[in-house]
């Protein structure tokens, strides 16, 4: 008798109530939307910090001219990476302050003149910012883009769980059957996420997730071998609704009783 067959010989009959994981509460859902605010936040901010100051210094280094004007400011190192913060006074009274951040770990003073375009004498810089512009440009492109990848999967995340909150309360209190699911794993310290397809109330083959903490729940009941982080993992599913539901270690997914509990891991042994 296959697997599936003795699963169902002991599952309950009666209806279950399911339950969200630790992970999908509404306080982790809450965290991950700030997370992606913030990180979307402090992406945007990186980049009105510094490009406009890049396109300046990409437009004078296209036609540089040397001048003459008074520089005043300081240069900090830390690490690899130098922040100066400077103000430049030109011959006509006008004052500029500029900020430039870049890899540097220089030790000692640079020597500085200042630099400005021959087609617009309003636009002035130091020549090390003409220096490192590109190291510049690569770095920072570099880490917004790693700041929209986190916010992308912060956002990715609270959708994926938001979907799997709303399958759960359409089949609680229902008649669920289990089910045995193919799935990919990926760990995060102590939470194991569960990644797997499946077709959703309007017949659209969709993503899902379910994000287990080894701690609490100990992670997914694997059904046979895991070949990397693939493996096949038991679910449930309802009768008004054939997404898959992914049932814990412990059994606290769905309100089982000792007895039940203890058929079902006799099925899986």
């Amino acid at each position: 008798m296959g697997l599936t067959n003795k699963l169902v010989e002991v599952f309950p009959t009666r209806p279950l109530k399911v339950v969200k994981l630790k992970q999908e509460g509404s306080l982790h859902q809450i965290r991950r939307i700030f997370a992606a605010i913030f990180f979307f936040g402090l992406a945007m901010f990186i980049a009105l910090k510094n490009y406009p100051g890049l396109i300046t210094d990409y437009k004078i280094s296209r036609n540089p001219v040397v001048v003459n004007y008074d520089v005043e400011g300081t240069c900090r190192a830390k690490r690899a990476v130098d922040n100066c913060s400077v103000k430049i006074t030109t011959d006509t009274g006008q004052v500029i302050k500029r900020d430039y951040t870049f890899i540097g770990g220089k030790k000692g003073n640079y020597q500085v003149v200042t630099v400005a375009s021959a087609d617009d004498p309003s636009l002035v810089t130091l020549n090390l910012a003409i220096d490192n512009m590109r190291t510049v440009f690569v770095a920072t492109t570099g880490l917004i883009l790693l700041l929209l990848l986190v916010t992308w999967m912060s956002l990715g995340c609270f959708l994926r769980t938001h979907k799997m909150t709303k399958v759960i309360k359409e089949i609680n209190g229902q008649k669920l059957t289990p089910v045995i699911v193919p799935v990919k794993l990926v760990s995060y310290g102590k939470i194991i996420t569960a990644l797997y397809r499946a077709n959703n109330a309007q017949g659209i083959n969709a993503k899902y997730a379910a994000n287990f903490n080894k701690d609490s729940n100990g992670g997914p009941i694997i059904i046979g071998d895991r070949i990397r982080n693939k493996c096949n993992a038991l679910a449930v599913v309802g009768e008004s609704n054939s997404v898959p539901i992914l049932l814990d270690q412990e059994f606290t997914r769905c309100d089982f009783t000792y007895n039940e509990m203890q058929a079902l891991k006799e099925a899986l042994s």
